[in-house]
């Protein structure tokens, strides 16, 4: 018989010509093992105490001592634990992923796009703003809150605020918007609105600038974020938005 399925529950091509073999033969000590896989001696030890722990085989106590196989429906339990293990190291990788990155362009002069799917995507950039620290240069829109909903907007503002995050708003004109700024609730959020005029900005797109990064982030029925690394472009867009906070406010003045 091949190997191939027992390969794909995890073992190694070894270890699986060791379980042939002792399913063959019934019980065998490691040096028939041995002999039976062409393994050196030592190889062969390490494959039956390894198909043990694997649950694959049972150590008969004698001298010397013998190895019998246990039923193949274990290969079923041991392909599972593989695949939950799979899919622990893929959210492992996920949520270092962005870290990993920043250390990469932090060395190098290339810049790099980085594009998330849907509104697990967008939290997960929102999530980056939060860890990088740093103030945030933002145009708002107010396609965000029917897509994240305002319980979720409301706690990521307050953990904004909680980190010393400064935000620089381009802010749609709102009812809201107009009480937050009246009534100091921006100050305590750390949040510095300007006031876009009436009908300047409705595309369902946010840009946000934060460090080295700027983030496009569509809502509607796109949701998704692109986020652009580059130190050169973050930095144009920040000022691009001072000049047009400055003429915002110096118009209505």
């Amino acid at each position: 018989m091949e190997t191939t399925v027992l390969r794909k529950a995890g073992l190694t091509e070894s270890q699986a010509k060791g379980y042939l073999a002792l399913i063959e033969n019934g019980s065998l000590t490691p040096i028939q093992l041995a002999q039976k896989t062409n393994e050196t001696r030592t190889n062969a030890y390490a494959i039956a105490d390894k198909l043990m722990q694997l649950g694959l085989a049972t150590k008969n106590s004698g001298k010397p001592a013998t190895y019998t196989p246990a039923h193949p429906s274990h290969l079923e339990e041991l392909a599972e634990k593989r695949r939950k293990a799979l899919v622990r190291n893929e959210q492992i990788v996920k949520s270092n992923l962005s870290p990993l990155i920043d250390l990469f362009y932090s060395h190098t002069e290339q810049p790099g796009t980085r594009t998330l799917q849907g509104i697990e995507g967008i939290k997960e950039v929102y999530n980056d703003t939060l860890k990088s620290g740093s103030d945030i240069y933002l145009v708002r829109t107010t396609a965000d809150t029917p897509d994240l909903g305002l319980e979720y907007l409301n706690n990521y503002r307050q953990k904004r605020a909680n980190s010393g995050i400064h935000t620089f708003a381009l802010a749609p004109d709102t009812e809201i918007g107009r009480h937050n700024a009246s009534s100091g609730e921006d100050t305590r959020m750390l949040f510095h609105r300007t006031i876009l005029p009436n009908n300047t900005y409705t595309a369902p797109v946010e840009i946000d600038i934060y460090g080295d990064k700027v983030a496009l982030i569509a809502f509607g029925e796109t949701q998704m974020a692109t986020v652009i690394t580059s130190p050169l472009i973050a930095e144009a867009m920040r000022q691009l938005l001072k000049l047009l906070a400055g003429q915002i406010s110096a118009t209505a003045a």
